[in-house]
């Protein structure tokens, strides 16, 4: 139910299901008209930073809101949180999401932390997770949405990034994250 001043511009039932929201603001003496972009009912999504043997699993996705591809982190929406702690669900949705995008199967899945990939337009955040794979399994874009799969040296990352091949705003943030917190124990 919307909150006074919240009105619904447009819906899309999905997949994914979207709502674009205007929203009267006012705070500290100043008022002002804002936009919200709802995605699958603001449930978290997820962004996958998977290890094997010093390389990233890495996807290539051409991305139409900018008119070119990216290398990117496996990432996609989450599901909405059944019984348990909050991380739990982000957890299996990481694991589906990595094997959707890239065939291959994680292990020792663990949370790094969360983004908001745009603060002042959509209303959700992504759950950054860590996880291991098997560098010896043969990746498979299973999604249709891949272009193509790529081993990264973790070493070139920052190549990678000054070149302006990675340039997506959710994987440079794992990668923050992920360089923060650390590999597990046998992943790099």
């Amino acid at each position: 139910m919307p909150l006074p001043g919240q009105r619904l511009v447009y819906a899309w039932p999905g997949p994914p299901s979207l709502e674009l929201w205007t929203e009267e603001v006012t705070r500290n003496g100043r008022s002002w008209l804002q936009h919200r972009l709802v995605a699958e009912h603001g449930t978290p999504g997820v962004v996958i930073v998977a290890v094997a043997d010093g390389h990233f699993a890495m996807v290539e996705h051409f991305r139409p809101a900018a008119g070119r591809s990216f290398l990117e982190f496996p990432r996609g929406f989450g599901s909405p949180a059944g019984p348990g702690t909050d991380q739990e669900p982000a957890l299996h949705d990481a694991g589906r999401e990595l094997e959707e995008e890239t065939g291959l199967q994680g292990t020792r899945f663990r949370v790094l932390g969360s983004v908001w990939a745009d603060s002042s337009l959509l209303q959700g955040h992504a759950v950054v997770v860590g996880a291991a794979v098997a560098r010896s399994a043969k990746p498979l874009a299973r999604d249709g949405e891949i272009d193509k799969f790529r081993w990264v040296p973790v070493e070139s990352f920052p190549d990678l990034m000054a070149a302006g091949e990675i340039a997506d705003g959710l994987t440079l943030s794992a990668y923050a994250f992920w360089t923060a917190a650390g590999p597990p124990a046998g992943s790099t």
